[in-house]
């Protein structure tokens, strides 16, 4: 087979389609990946953003499309691909929440996966491919939402990741497809991908540029297109513009990361642990290695340089955007491959002196720290404080008719746990949502609180964070009977004293909470 014209490498495709098609440690970075996973367990706790993608997921499957479900700020496959999850639960009779969370699991399996051929590919080193791969397994904060999803995120990395692989073998077209559907699932990605990608393009596609930044374009498209057809045929295209770029746009309000440093990094270090220094590392070594690209000689010594400045632009860009736009640990997803990259590309050089056998144990031992690094991790923070949602759901509804019937403040977790449908779209109140719901539901939001008393649902579910004021325009019409993980119950008081007084007990009500004294707005 002749080389691709737009190849310049001076690789032989022959060698690494040979070394694509035949690889028996593939299997073995899946079966290690997924006991990284299971070990982690399933039960997590259900948390506000977790509960939103899961009812999403459940609306998808009831044939409701994305945004009129449930309003979100995500992109669209942040609710269709849990959809999924739910769709599979139902033919098989199994639970939502537990076969969304294993289908997030397969993607998070999948992205440590790609990430060893990317790396194998990259640096023509299967040894490479371990290291690039061990990295993305350890990172702490990938492991917690792998198996405790369904979050967005997860699949994002899985497509960003394919994006840079598809850039290292030039397949344009995929790239563009890839880096379109990381978008869709979190817009943020966006910056930091397709920078890699359009760089790639102008650094590899030498004689064809514009012919490869084409087929990018197309390929994003596609998508794009796909499911914009389904939207426009749904009635669904203006509330799908509002809910990925109108609201982002106008309402979000920017949230530097610089603003509180010392908060920030006490949240990094929370959430990922030891691994926060591999990130560091990685990030550190893309940007040196890839400064190695701008000698020939090393080019000549590791064709696989040749590339790494388009994936040091990705990770400057999504930095950048990071430095303007962070609200939590999760925001660093997008950047996590080029990280894990990095550490690959550290290692391929630093080991490019020693024999084949030697660069293979010095893999071996770097991907045992690795994999040590993650079981410890994942069995250390194993939780199962779904159950006790569940628990507390369950005890609350029994003492209700069947067709009780929930509202949900900042608190969907359990529409998700009982399979009921909330009101209205609307169930966050922050981050610029209650502003668009200012301009647009009549009477703003104090019409809004005054509509949700006059439907009389039988109980209202109010996030734990939800301010008192707030809790306040619901009473006295309502009135507080107890608390759940991470939320609390408050019922229509029109449902009468013995009532109340079950949900109460139910609900583990304590006269002494400040919640159980009527508020003042």
């Amino acid at each position: 087979m002749p080389p691709r014209p737009d190849r310049s490498d001076g690789v032989r495709p022959g060698g690494v389609s040979r070394l694509r098609a035949i690889d028996p440690l593939v299997p073995v970075v899946a079966g290690v990946s997924l006991v990284v996973y299971v070990l982690h367990g399933f039960q997590g706790m259900l948390t506000r953003d977790l509960g939103i993608y899961s009812y999403a997921g459940q609306q998808v499957a009831d044939g409701v499309p994305p945004y009129l479900g449930v309003l979100n700020r995500a992109g669209p496959l942040a609710h269709v691909l849990p959809g999924v999850g739910v769709l599979v639960a139902r033919l098989g009779g199994l639970d939502d929440v537990i076969t969304m969370r294993v289908v997030f699991m397969l993607m998070a399996t999948a992205t440590v996966c790609v990430s060893y051929l990317l790396g194998r590919d990259l640096f023509r080193s299967r040894g490479a491919g371990l290291v690039t791969a061990s990295a993305m397994l350890a990172i702490h904060g990938f492991i917690q939402y792998a198996s405790n999803g369904p979050r967005e995120k997860t699949p994002m990395t899985l497509f960003v990741i394919g994006a840079l692989w598809a850039v290292t073998h030039r397949r344009w077209f995929t790239a563009g497809v890839l880096t379109s559907l990381a978008t869709l699932c979190l817009q943020t990605a966006f910056f930091s991908t397709f920078t890699a990608v359009a760089v790639g393009a102008l650094l590899l596609a030498s004689g064809g540029r514009v012919r490869a930044l084409a087929r990018i374009g197309v390929g994003g498209l596609v998508p794009v297109v796909v499911l914009g057809t389904w939207f426009a045929l749904a009635g669904s295209l203006r509330a799908t513009w509002d809910g990925f770029y109108a609201i982002n746009r106008r309402y979000t309000v920017p949230n530097p990361l610089d603003a509180e440093r010392a908060l920030v990094w006490d949240d990094l270090q929370l959430a990922y642990g030891v691994t926060v220094w591999l990130l560091l590392a990685g990030a550190v070594l893309l940007v040196l290695v890839s400064l190695a690209a701008v000698s020939r000689r090393a080019r000549a010594a590791e064709p696989g340089l040749a590339v790494l400045p388009a994936m040091a632009a990705g990770l400057v860009a999504g930095l950048a955007w990071i430095l303007q736009e962070y609200d939590a640990w999760a925001d660093l997803f997008p950047v996590l491959p080029f990280a894990a990259v990095g550490l690959g590309a550290g290692f391929a050089v630093a080991t490019r002196g020693l024999a084949g056998r030697s660069r293979d144990v010095v893999a071996g031992v770097l991907a045992t720290a690795a994999v040590v690094l993650a079981l410890t991790y994942s069995i250390s923070t194993r939780d199962d404080s779904l159950q006790d949602q569940r628990e507390a759901t369950d005890a609350v509804l029994a003492t209700l008719p069947a067709g009780a019937t929930i509202t949900s403040v900042e608190a969907p977790q359990p529409l998700v746990l009982t399979g009921r449908t909330n009101p209205t779209r609307y169930q966050m109140f922050r981050s610029g949502l209650q502003d668009y719901m200012e301009d647009t539901w009549p009477g703003g939001l104090d019409g809004f609180k005054r509509d949700l008393v006059a439907d009389a649902p039988d109980l209202v579910a109010v996030g734990e964070t939800v301010s008192r004021r707030w809790r306040a325009s619901i009473q006295p019409d309502y009135v507080y009977v107890g608390s759940a993980p991470l939320w609390d119950w408050y019922a229509r008081a029109s449902l009468g004293d013995e009532q109340i007084a079950a949900l109460r007990a139910a609900a583990g009500y304590d006269a002494d909470n400040p919640l159980a004294e009527p508020l003042v707005p």
